[in-house]
C-alpha cells in the first residue's frame, strides 16, 4: 500500500502542466489583460491614429483602442484629435462596462471641455445618464429582487437623467434619456410599493400610506400611477378612512379610465357607496 502512495503523487505532479495548459487554453476570455492584445502599430498622424482607435473600438478590441487613444492624446496633445481621443476613452470603458471609470471620463471632459460640441448637444450628459443607468443593481433569479436592495444607485441614475432633460431638452438624445428615466423611476417606485407592503403586513397601514403618497409625490410620470393610487385606496380603507380612499379611487376612475384598475375602483366605490353613504359629504381634513 505504501508504495503505490509515491506513484499516486507521481502521477498527480505530472498531471499538472497538463491542468496549466488547459487553464491557459481556457479561450479569450481569460486574456483580459493590456498585456496580452495584440501588438499595435501606430500611424505618423493624429487622424490616423485616432481612426485606428475607433476602428479597434467598433471591432470590441478595448485595450487596443484605448492604447490609440492615449498616444493620440500623449504625442499629439494640441489637436482637436486629442479632444477628441479624451472623449474616445471614456466611451471604451462605458463599452466595456466600467461604468464608473466612464462616469469620471465624462465628466472631466465636460468640465475641461464646456463648449464642445458633444458637450452642448447633449451627448456628454447623456452618456453619464446611462452610465448610472447600467450601473444600477440587476435582477438575478438566485438573490433578491432588485426593488429589495439599495436603491442609491437608482437615485444616481434619475438624478442625472432628470437633469439632462432640464438642461438638453432639445437634444436628439432625449427621447433615448427620457426611456432610461422611465424606466428609473419604476424601479423606485417598485421599491416603494415592496416597502409599502413591508408595511401593511407588519399592520402598519399609515406607515404604508406615507410611502405610497410619497412615491406619487416624488415620482410623477412613472406610469405606475394607477397602480399605487388604487394600493393607496385600499390603504385607507384599512385606516378607516372611507373618504379619502373614496376620492383616491375616483382619481382612478377619472384620470386613467383606460387601465385595468379603473373596474376595480369603481367596484370600490359602489362598496364605499353602499357600506359608507356619508363618505362622500364627509372631510379628512
Amino acid at each position: 500500500m505504501s508504495a503505490r502512495i509515491p506513484r499516486l503523487g507521481a502521477r498527480l505532479i505530472s498531471l499538472v502542466p497538463l491542468a496549466l495548459t488547459l487553464v491557459l487554453a481556457a479561450g479569450p476570455g481569460c486574456a483580459t489583460s493590456e498585456e496580452a492584445t495584440k501588438p499595435i502599430t501606430y500611424s505618423l498622424t493624429a487622424k490616423q491614429n485616432y481612426e485606428k482607435g475607433l476602428a479597434e473600438l467598433k471591432d470590441e478590441n478595448y485595450p487596443e483602442a484605448q492604447k490609440y487613444f492615449q498616444f493620440v492624446k500623449q504625442k499629439y496633445p494640441f489637436s482637436k484629435f486629442a479632444v477628441l481621443a479624451e472623449l474616445a476613452v471614456a466611451d471604451s470603458q462605458f463599452a466595456r462596462g466600467n461604468y464608473s471609470e466612464a462616469i469620471d471620463g465624462y465628466k472631466a471632459f465636460m468640465r475641461l471641455h464646456p463648449t464642445h460640441d458633444k458637450v452642448e448637444d447633449g451627448y456628454v450628459a447623456f452618456k453619464i445618464g446611462e452610465s448610472y443607468f447600467k450601473d444600477m443593481p440587476d435582477d438575478i433569479w438566485i438573490l433578491p429582487p432588485s426593488y429589495e436592495k439599495d436603491q442609491s444607485a437608482v437615485s444616481d441614475a434619475l438624478r442625472e437623467l432628470s437633469d439632462f432633460a432640464r438642461k438638453y431638452p432639445e437634444s436628439k438624445y432625449f427621447k433615448q434619456a427620457e426611456e432610461l428615466r422611465r424606466q428609473v423611476l419604476q424601479r423606485l417606485v417598485d421599491h416603494e410599493v415592496y416597502v409599502a407592503r413591508f408595511y401593511l403586513r407588519a399592520d402598519h397601514p399609515k406607515a404604508a400610506a406615507m410611502r405610497l403618497e410619497g412615491a406619487l409625490r416624488r415620482y410623477p410620470g412613472s406610469g405606475r400611477e394607477p397602480e399605487l393610487l388604487f394600493a393607496l385606496g385600499e390603504t385607507y380603507l384599512q385606516l378607516k378612512d372611507p373618504p379619502r380612499a373614496k376620492e383616491t379611487f375616483q382619481r382612478i376612475v377619472t384620470e386613467y379610465p383606460r387601465e385595468q384598475n379603473a373596474r376595480r375602483a369603481e367596484l370600490y366605490l359602489e362598496f364605499i357607496a353602499k357600506r359608507y353613504p356619508d363618505a362622500a359629504a364627509a372631510s379628512h381634513g
